[in-house]
């Protein structure tokens, strides 16, 4: 069984030192590209995930379509 620990030390000296804690008590330790970036630039990157459209319809006019389109299997119940 594996298990992943995911640690994100906000500079580097604090992940030397938890990498030496983790060779000191036999822990198998890896960083990956993402704990070298800064927090800025994961954060670019965490942003540049989403996406945004153009259209002629408002907000509201969006959330109606969406109200209106949803369906559901759920039976008709009467009480």
């Amino acid at each position: 069984m594996t298990t992943t620990l995911v640690l994100e030390p906000t500079n580097d000296s604090d992940l030397h030192l938890l990498l030496s804690l983790a060779q000191r008590l036999g822990v198998k330790a890896t960083a990956s590209p993402a704990a070298k970036l800064s927090l800025e630039e994961r954060e670019r990157k965490f942003f540049a995930l989403f996406g945004a459209w153009e259209s002629d319809e408002t907000g509201d006019e969006i959330n109606e379509m969406l109200q209106k389109s949803r369906q559901s299997n759920r039976p008709d119940i009467e009480l």
